[in-house]
């Protein structure tokens, strides 16, 4: 039997310090025809400072004996939070996860996964007082197959289960509560594929269906969590035009609808187009992209007390990178 062991200590310390203030101005508006008078801006003071650190030690062991591959980690948090004028909080927890898998002869490699999480949130003023970290478990069961050179086919089916995750506070919309416990489940598929030796495809589609498990919204749909969604993305190097260093790429992806959290508001489904372009030159690599470049103007979320929020608009992005 063999061993990959990877042991390890990480470090997060974040630091926040804001300024805020609110008014009212009690004068009739007409949304369709404003007409903008002086406001007096409101008086602003300092928001408490809120500091959280986490330390977390980490071990893992990846072992394989003949076509079995299996992983067992195992992780170790300890959390600081503090927020001025208020006692400290202190978080631990331990997570862990295992998975195994098995090389079949013909390029299929089935597996299943367990493994658990611990987030903390942080933030002054995102809960009433201080926000109970989220923890998580999921299990999974999927497979990876190689039908052939150049072709990979991977699928998977997985329940996760979160408790303390964040939504909107209904009756106050400064601040968000934690639900109890939220369950997601879904399958995933990916296809990538090399049509011709200068043309790659990858096509992707999800169902996902999350949703609140206690409280007063139980049986409700998650928050801004779509149903579907499905990409395809293609890439194709300009070998034949005598340009092997250069590649570019365009694909589109589909976002179903969401809803809102409590089943009233529903956010329609969009289209987006993106697209690429890339040169390679020994170690060096520049890459232009492109995503939502037709500018789409849609509707990313709606949530339960009213307010919606577009989606990104046009958004360019060039990148230099040297590989060492």
């Amino acid at each position: 039997m063999s061993h990959k062991v990877l042991v390890g200590i990480d470090y997060l310390g974040l630091h926040e310090k804001t300024r805020g203030g609110s008014g009212l101005d009690p004068r009739p508006f007409d949304l369709y025809a404003p007409v903008y008078t002086a406001f007096t801006a409101p008086a602003m003071t300092d928001n408490p400072i809120a500091q959280q650190g986490q330390t977390g030690f980490y071990a893992q062991d990846q072992m394989r004996l003949g076509p079995w591959l299996a992983l067992l980690g195992v992780r170790q948090d300890f959390v600081n939070y503090s927020v001025e004028g208020l006692p400290s909080q202190n978080d631990k927890a331990t997570t862990g996860r295992a998975a195994l898998m098995y090389e079949l002869p013909f390029g299929m490699t089935p597996y299943f996964s367990y493994a658990q999480s611990f987030n903390p949130i942080f933030g002054a003023g995102t809960c009433a007082t201080f926000c109970k970290p989220v923890r998580g478990e999921q299990f999974e069961v999927g497979f990876k197959y190689n039908p052939f050179a150049g072709t990979a086919i991977n699928a998977a089916l997985y329940d996760t289960t979160e408790r303390n995750r964040l939504s909107g506070d209904p009756s106050n919309p400064i601040y968000s509560v934690q639900t109890g416990q939220v369950r997601i489940k879904g399958a995933e598929l990916e296809v990538l594929t090399s049509v011709t030796p200068n043309l790659d495809l990858i096509g992707a589609y999800a169902y996902t269906d999350a949703r609140i498990e206690s409280g007063d919204n139980a049986g409700k749909r998650v928050a801004s969590v779509p149903q579907q969604q499905a990409s395809l993305w293609g890439k194709y190097r300009l070998a034949s035009l005598g340009l092997p260093d250069v590649t570019v790429g365009a694909g589109v992806r589909y976002i179903g609808e969401s809803w809102d959290g409590i089943d009233v508001l529903r956010t329609p489904d969009y289209t987006l187009f993106d697209a690429m372009v890339r040169y390679d030159n020994g170690p060096w690599r520049a890459q232009f992209n492109a995503t939502n470049i037709a500018d789409t103007r849609n509707i990313a979320t709606c949530l339960s007390f009213g307010d919606c929020f577009y989606g990104m608009g046009r958004t360019l992005l060039s990148t230099v990178t040297y590989r060492f």
